[in-house]
């Protein structure tokens, strides 16, 4: 599911939350109830915030060893913070049973008995959300797998330096990886990335030594294992939609 759902936020314009509709939707799909699909996608995404923002700041330290440079420190520094802030008050919202509260003041503005089933998924909602807080070895692991995944992921660029004959080191592949997906996340309205991925390669490269051109390939190879991971990905998502929604039709009172 998360290779689908990492598919549809890169490869299509859903300004990067459409994965994890698409990841809970087939949690759901699969059998998971309506709450859990759902609380467990919004867990992860946000310990996937805060971890993310503890990479940010291990390839802005990585960069300044590497480059000398600390000018970009101050406002990388403070960017991260206040999201990581907006984040956290998210957290907190989610303890306080937001989806709930949510529900009954919608149920009220309705004023209609009809609303109480949306008072109660709300509600539901937010206890398997605190259920799955109150998992502590669960959470620290989730970060902890996340964390050793974007580090393993810098193999790729490690392995893009070495064939393009530039300075192929652990250091400067963990510094491109965290800085633009950095970036990138930044600007997760753009679709895709375009554009931006590319000058995130280009700038942080300029600051490692690595020439316009050999940084654009860099981010070109990016791009080719997007498409070559992503295209299955998401004709793997259109295959079980359609199988369902076969079945859907073939036993309509199922339903």
């Amino acid at each position: 599911m998360r290779w689908i759902g990492e598919s549809v936020s890169t490869l299509v314009p859903s300004a990067a939350v459409g994965g994890d509709i698409v990841r809970a939707r087939l949690a759901a799909i699969h059998g998971a109830p309506l709450p859990v699909a759902a609380g467990t996608v919004l867990v992860d995404l946000t310990l996937g915030v805060f971890t993310q923002a503890a990479f940010t700041l291990l390839g802005v330290l990585l960069l300044v060893q590497a480059t000398g440079q600390r000018s970009f420190v101050g406002p990388t520094i403070v960017g991260t913070l206040v999201g990581v802030a907006a984040v956290g008050g998210f957290y907190f919202v989610q303890r306080l049973g937001m989806f709930g509260f949510l529900a009954r003041m919608i149920g009220k503005l309705a004023n209609s008995p009809e609303w109480q089933s949306l008072v109660q998924s709300g509600e539901s909602l937010d206890v398997t959300v605190r259920t799955l807080y109150a998992r502590r070895g669960a959470v620290i692991g989730c970060c902890a797998w996340t964390i050793l995944s974007l580090i393993l992921n810098s193999g790729e660029i490690w392995i893009a330096l070495y064939a393009l004959n530039l300075n192929a080191t652990v250091m400067n592949a963990v510094i491109l990886q965290s800085t633009v997906l950095t970036v990138r996340n930044v600007a997760f309205a753009v679709p895709s990335g375009l554009g931006v991925q590319e000058g995130g390669y280009v700038l942080i490269g300029n600051l490692l030594g690595i020439d316009g051109p050999s940084a654009l390939a860099l981010s070109l190879i990016a791009r080719v294992r997007e498409l070559g991971l992503g295209i299955p990905g998401l004709l793997t998502w259109q295959l079980i939609e359609g199988r369902r929604l076969l079945r859907e039709r073939a036993n309509p009172a199922s339903e």
